[in-house]
Formats: structure tokens, sequence, C-alpha cells
């Protein structure tokens, strides 16, 4: 992993901003600092404003473990494409494919409410339902070892086994069939013309993005860490608005010629309209 705020990394930023690109960040711990309380995270203001400056310029886009409803509440209209539960949210997911991983999820909660939340209660772990997937969050517990021993037996009693993701004090649970941020991203790229795309994350769910290790992504992890998958790093959070402002500036600079792709879906609707002499 190389340093992103370097010549080199800038450099890597210019040739994405030739092209038309996607950009796409995870929430927490990317755009919002990581907060004790969950629902207290919110956008700083000199991110919010730069997000919104760049979604008006090129397409960008939000990836985060959160409900695209519980997004919108934190983002607004700042961001016009929000993907949320890991990647399984959003309209690029069919509609039976969400129901499935909506019962499942579902199913899960009711075993765990019945047979564990007295326990949960107890030790201090909160329970949040994403209705595509459960996280049981225990930064507040006074016994964080306990804790995670309760959630590994809980965790061993879901049916179907659940695809299993671990976060900073929080333990992800999504069905198997669920869609993550690798494939919502690489099918945000194709919805959206866009033949390259940046993505910034801080957690081990973006290692699904990191883990792609496309030449066309350009990867970054905020936080060094050995073993991650991602190109570059920043040393923190606070650096997410110098991104933020290099991408502005670079795309007032740079005007995107159509995609070759963008040109045949245009071709093809121009040929199906009606003739101006039928």
């Amino acid at each position: 992993m190389d340093y992103l705020l370097t010549e080199a990394g800038r450099s890597d930023l210019r040739e994405l901003l030739k092209t038309r690109s996607l950009y796409a960040f995870d929430f927490d711990g990317t755009l919002a600092k990581i907060v004790r309380d969950p629902h207290a995270a919110r956008l700083g203001r000199p991110v919010r404003v730069r997000l919104e400056e760049l979604a008006k310029r090129a397409p960008t886009a939000i990836i985060s473990g959160r409900s695209v409803e519980d997004l919108r509440s934190r983002v607004g209209t700042a961001v016009p494409h929000l993907i949320g539960n890991h990647g399984s949210e959003g309209p690029h997911t069919r509609r039976e494919d969400m129901q499935q991983v909506r019962e499942t999820s579902s199913g899960w909660l009711q075993l765990v409410n019945e047979r564990f939340q007295d326990e949960l209660t107890q030790s201090g772990v909160f329970v949040e339902s994403k209705s595509y997937s459960l996280s049981f969050h225990y930064r507040t517990a006074d016994h964080r070892e306990e804790a995670r021993a309760l959630l590994s037996r809980i965790v061993a009693e879901l049916s179907p086994p659940p695809r299993i993701v671990l976060g900073k004090c929080v333990v992800n649970v999504m069905p198997p069939t669920a869609s993550h941020k690798g494939t919502a991203l690489l099918e945000y790229m194709c919805r959206l013309d866009c033949s390259t795309a940046l993505y910034i994350g801080d957690d081990e769910t973006d290692e699904d993005v990191f883990a792609l290790r496309d030449a066309r992504i350009l990867t970054v992890r905020v936080g060094k860490k050995h073993g991650s998958s991602a190109r570059y790093f920043l040393k923190r959070q606070t650096e997410i608005a110098e991104v933020l402002r290099l991408l502005v500036e670079g795309c007032d600079q740079n005007i995107h010629p159509p995609t070759q792709e963008a040109t045949v879906v245009k071709q093809r609707r121009n040929a199906q309209r009606p003739s101006s002499e039928a």
C-alpha cells in the first residue's frame, strides 16, 4: 500500500478525472467519523459541501453497511446513488433476490430475539436490523471478550449459515445469497457507463471491493493495514476532505467525452424513436 496524497497518488487521481469515472465511498469511518453511538454519525460540513459539489460534476455513490433509508436521512440529496446493506440493497438488485435476503434476515432476527435477547442486553450488545442484514454492535460492552464469545454462539445458530464480516466493534451477518460491495460497485459502473472508478473505504467489508484487484478501479483504504488489498491508503479519516477537494477541482479542469458504451446506447435509443414522417 502506498500513501495516496503523494505525487504518484495524485497522478493516479488525475488519470481517473480524464475519463468518465464513478466515485464511490463507504460512509462510517470514511465520509463520517467513527463515533461511539452509530446513530450519532454525521457528515462534517466540509465533507458534505465537497461531496455535493462532486456529485454535481461526476457519478457519485455511497456504498455502506447502513440501510438506504438510514443513509438518506444523513446524506439527503447530496449524493444521488445510495447502496445499502453492504451492497445488497439498491435498484441494482432484483426484487425477488432482495425479498429472499429480507426473509432470511427476518428469520434470523426472530431467532435472536426469542433466544438471546436477555443475554445480549446484559452484555451491552445492540442488535441493529437493517432489513437485509443484521449488525451486532459491542462498542459499549463492558466486557468485549465475553460479548464476542456470545456473538460466536449466536452466529453458529443462524440458518442458513451467514456470511460474516467483522468491523470495528461490530459483527455483520448477511445472507449467503446477498450481493456485496464489490459486485454492487461493478454493477453501478455498468449502469452509469463508467469505464473507471475510485472506491474509498475503511473496514473489512470494503475488502470486497479491494480484493477485486480490477485495474479499472483505484482503491483506497482509510488507515494503513497490513494484508489489505487496497492500492493506496489515507493516514486518517480527516484527509477525505482533501481528496474530495482534489476531485472537485480536477473535474472542473476536465471535460469527459461520452464513452463508447454511452454512444451505442444513444444510437439505439435514436433508432427506436418513431420517424417524424410517420
